[in-house]
């Protein structure tokens, strides 16, 4: 036979209070004073009877899940430490997250699926994390018509109506390179830009990609320099960089100008074609760079100097947009909140 579940009538009667007092102790209910002796009383009663809250009673009750989906690719590095800022704000606010990913669908038919579980009730709101130059307009408007609270991290960068948590990729470069070049004597020449191309097709730049390359240009021209920027494709790995090197070798002489690379992740190839070349890093060959998706700073040797995009703070501040969100009951104007990048100094500049 089945053991008699526990209920809050069971608490409120063993601490001898009401079960309006157990619920503030449970929700910390605004506007209900509980004093610290009634407080002890009701958490001992939960204890001693093993009490647990009955989520879908409580569902049913207030019309929340208590729980927002996160969507990405979760064998990417980045929506893993998006996931850790979710997870941290969720505990804060007696949240879960349900992880989606797109998995063998196709996109939009991913995202709909968050739609049918939002109105199935078994989610309070969306998070996904998106291409910089995402911005469907197709989705925007099923999102808008659903009525759910939905932030876009890192798409929808110049459209209005929509909810975006956005990292200052301008902003990144340019505290990279006044970082990289605050010796005027080493920099003589002005810094190199290496943009690094993911795949072989280098005519389609993203929106992050176009502000870091249009803040490099900016920086070089407010600074008296000839902005150099140095195509490389990252499928080519350390054979590729060392005839990188070598060319800018051939024209730079004796002294090479130090380098910005706009991806840490072709980091490991760059020092490996560096040691080939006999150049040691931080010292005849200075590097950055403009993001830290290896975890560079902590995981390269020499440890490598860069910039971070906060990415888990990005999750933390989607998710109190969420919950924004959900108070306000839908009032309110679609934003953007925008987020600095974080200088990671290291060996390598």
């Amino acid at each position: 036979m089945s053991k008699k579940r526990v209920t809050s009538h069971d608490v409120a009667k063993l601490a001898g209070v009401s079960r309006s007092v157990v619920s503030a102790v449970l929700n910390d209910t605004p506007g209900i004073g509980v004093s610290a002796q009634t407080r002890e009383a009701v958490l001992h009663a939960i204890a001693e009877l093993n009490y647990h809250v009955d989520a879908q009673a409580r569902s049913m009750k207030t019309g929340r899940s208590m729980t927002l989906a996160a969507f990405g690719d979760t064998g990417h590095p980045l929506f893993m430490r998006l996931l850790e800022g979710m997870q941290r704000e969720c505990e804060a606010a007696r949240y879960h997250i349900l992880l989606c990913s797109p998995g063998e669908r196709r996109p939009g038919e991913a995202r709909s699926a968050l739609l049918d579980l939002y109105h199935q009730r078994k989610i309070d709101g969306i998070v996904t994390l998106d291409n910089t130059s995402y911005r469907s307009a197709d989705w925007a408007a099923k999102v808008h018509d659903a009525g759910v609270p939905y932030v876009s991290v890192e798409g929808y960068a110049e459209t209005e109506g929509v909810y975006s948590v956005l990292a200052d990729y301008r902003g990144s470069v340019l505290t990279a390179l006044d970082y990289l070049c605050r010796d005027e004597a080493e920099c003589q020449a002005g810094p190199v830009y290496a943009e690094v191309h993911h795949g072989t097709d280098g005519r389609r730049i993203n929106w992050s990609e176009k502000n870091r390359r249009n803040a490099y240009k900016d920086w070089c021209s407010g600074h008296g320099y000839q902005p150099q920027i140095r195509r490389m494709d990252e499928l080519e790995g350390a054979q590729g960089w060392i005839s990188w090197l070598t060319e800018l070798q051939a024209q730079a002489g004796n002294t090479l100008p130090p380098v910005l690379v706009n991806w840490s992740s072709t980091i490991p190839d760059l020092y490996r074609a560096a040691r080939q070349l006999d150049l040691i890093i931080g010292d005849t060959l200075k590097v950055m760079a403009a993001d830290n998706t290896i975890q560079g700073d902590r995981l390269s040797v020499p440890r490598l100097s860069c910039v971070e995009i906060p990415y888990v703070r990005m999750g933390e501040e989607a998710v109190r947009c969420i919950l924004k969100q959900l108070e306000q009951g839908g009032a309110g104007e679609p934003g953007k909140l925008w987020l600095p990048a974080v200088l990671r100094p290291g060996e390598s500049a």
